[in-house]
């Protein structure tokens, strides 16, 4: 009677258990998996009593997921921070804020833990459903990012509002884009584009190509999902990298862009699965201002690798 009883609350624990793990889409509890399965071999081996400990184990894991799990707050990781300088680690910490909002490493572009996150990331901002959707998905951004109009976004610290329109040279209309601004926006904006408290105006840029941030995401989530072979993965980084280096001369002018442009996409109210648009925010402020940052930490304008071909001869795509 002990073990029938141990049997059904076991795998009613066990069930709840996975349920609540595989829709955490975190890897934290996955981690009590030894309970589970201790919980089986108890029961099959006739040591039914000791198999409500490891359940218990289990309930109180799972209840702390819930209840804490999802709180968890953005966090500056990296998996290997004494790995050397490539175009791959370059590249993952321009898109460094969306992993850093999940509390993720940044320095990991195929992240196998993410994969249903990206899956269905891509199908909802991009409906990326395959290979064939994704890279037809990244050149058309890669396309628009190249033959789009230059934009400044002018932000009024005063009022609090940021306008999106072409440059002087191009006429100087607005586009049509913008947004009202918190006090705290307002206070990181006089941050990281470096301007007094006397200043009332200030234009940031070139905003757009913060957009390439989604491309190195794209090809994050094509290597996760095994869309794309390692020569394919680096060879489109290396061309998003390539192309940044030559438009901001520094990860500072990179934040300033992305802290402009995230707040004119945030707005316009894009669904996604990047942790919600305030743990975005935050990890672009710890991105900015954390010792530990790659923005910080590594040379803005760092030698891009050759990239090899399958064949085995070295392709360089720009000199």
């Amino acid at each position: 009677m002990l073990t029938a009883v141990a049997g059904i609350v076991g795998a009613l624990v066990i069930g709840a258990w996975v349920v609540v793990a595989w829709g955490s889409r975190r890897r934290q509890p996955w981690l009590l998996t030894p309970f589970a399965l201790l919980v089986v071999l108890l029961v099959a081996v006739g040591q039914a009593g000791w198999s409500f400990l490891p359940a218990a184990a289990l309930v109180a894991g799972s209840f702390a997921e819930l209840v804490i799990g999802a709180r968890e707050s953005p966090a500056v990781r990296t998996k290997d921070p004494d790995a050397p300088l490539s175009t791959e680690r370059w590249a993952a910490a321009v898109a460094a804020p969306f992993r850093v909002a999940l509390a993720e490493p940044w320095d990991v572009v195929a992240r196998p833990s993410l994969r249903r996150r990206y899956r269905r990331l891509l199908e909802r901002q991009w409906q990326v459903t395959d290979r064939e959707s994704l890279l037809a998905a990244v050149e058309g951004l890669l396309d628009e990012l190249h033959t789009s109009p230059t934009l400044d976004l002018v932000v009024d610290l005063r009022g609090g509002i940021a306008r999106s329109r072409f440059p002087r040279d191009e006429g100087g209309q607005a586009t049509g884009g913008h947004v009202l601004l918190t006090p705290e926006q307002v206070v990181r904006l006089r941050a990281v584009t470096g301007v007094g408290e006397a200043d009332e105006t200030v234009i940031i840029g070139a905003y757009q190509w913060w957009r390439s941030v989604h491309v190195i995401r794209l090809v994050c989530g094509g290597a996760t999902l095994d869309w794309l072979s390692p020569v394919e993965t680096q060879t489109l980084l290396r061309r998003v990298a390539s192309d940044l280096q030559r438009r901001y001369s520094s990860w500072q002018q990179l934040s300033t862009a992305f802290h402009a442009g995230y707040l004119l996409w945030r707005d316009k109210g894009v669904e996604g699965d990047h942790g919600g648009a305030d743990r975005v925010w935050a990890a672009l402020g710890l991105l900015t201002e954390d010792v530990r940052s790659p923005w910080n930490l590594l040379p803005w304008d760092m030698p891009l690798e050759r990239v090899i071909p399958e064949g085995g001869l070295a392709a360089n795509p720009e000199p």
